[in-house]
């Protein structure tokens, strides 16, 4: 993607080009009525004071001057604002390339600590040193989970793209199974076809399911899935966690931490940012047992075939 195709630089432009027409078209307007104006009373001859004829010419003289110099200052001002937002989305492009070429540069040596971990635990080792590879691999798999935050919220900085498309939703129980293990996680789907972007909404579900392990030491996690009026689907993901004791109007809000131990709310932010992004709405409270609650509302892929999206 191209830093000239933003909309952030052709949003400016326009802009640019609307105010400056029109200053033209105001300054021409003044002009013509000014000359209008001194013809007329060209034409009354002696009838008109020789002083009214010099205020009219100093009038010209002023809307030439003052018109000239608004239309510079719109051009400056407007260049200015140009070249500001393209400095800015230049610099979030490359916040973005950092963050993608860490990512991928992080990943080869972390899957090969992992499987180097794994192959020991897998011959058999002492207990204290089974219970250090065990703390290697959860401590791998946190710096992985919070270098696929930074790079989601980079892209969501520069409001990248989605591409949504019909997910069955079937398809990802067996992994969502497998890559978390420690959690008793039951499903039950209503409503199997959604219509989402399938990295977003993969985020979104692997965010709750680290959020309810990690801040609310669940060990069992229900998530349903329901086709609700106006052609849309309502999940909701509820452990059984202790819940949160906090403002909820803070829950969710970047690099805010409610307690020493709390995260920095960045998983939160990026499932709501992108519940949005998809068209769709997302909000959290403490479940009537005690634990954590989160709905997330997007379109159903019926909502596709019948509006022809």
């Amino acid at each position: 993607m191209k830093v000239f195709d933003s909309k952030k630089i052709v949003l400016p432009v326009i802009w640019v080009m609307t105010t400056v027409s029109l200053g033209v078209w105001w300054l021409f307007l003044g002009l013509r009525q000014n000359k209008m104006t001194t013809e007329l009373a060209a034409r009354l001859g002696s009838q008109v004071d020789i002083d009214f004829l010099e205020k009219l010419e100093r009038q010209s003289s002023m809307i030439k001057m003052e018109g000239a110099f608004f239309l510079f200052l719109l051009v400056i001002g407007g260049a200015t604002l140009v070249w500001l937002t393209f400095r800015e989305e230049k610099r979030n492009k490359l916040i973005h390339d950092f963050f993608s070429t860490v990512t991928h540069e992080m990943k080869t040596p972390l899957a090969s600590l992992r499987l180097q971990a794994e192959s020991l635990l897998e011959e058999g080792v002492e207990a204290g040193k089974d219970k250090l590879l065990h703390r290697l691999l959860k401590d791998s798999d946190r710096i992985e989970s919070q270098m696929n935050k930074a790079l989601y919220l980079a892209s969501l900085m520069r409001s990248e793209g989605l591409y949504l498309e019909e997910l069955d939703l079937r398809h990802w129980e067996e992994s969502l199974r497998e890559e978390w293990s420690e959690l008793d996680i039951q499903t039950e789907w209503k409503e199997t076809k959604v219509l989402a972007d399938r990295r977003a909404l993969e985020s979104i579900f692997r965010n709750l399911l680290e959020n309810s392990v990690q801040h609310g030491g669940a060990t069992k996690v229900k998530i349903l899935s329901e086709p609700i009026s106006g052609d849309r689907i309502k999940f909701k993901f509820e452990d059984n966690g202790k819940g949160f004791s906090g403002n909820f109007k803070l829950l969710g809000r970047l690099f805010l931490r409610h307690t020493s131990t709390s995260g920095t709310g960045v998983g939160l932010y990026i499932a709501e940012k992108l519940a949005g992004r998809m068209g769709g709405n997302f909000s959290v409270r403490n479940s009537e047992s005690g634990g954590f609650l989160a709905e997330l509302i997007l379109p159903s892929y019926s909502f596709q075939r019948r509006s022809g999206v």
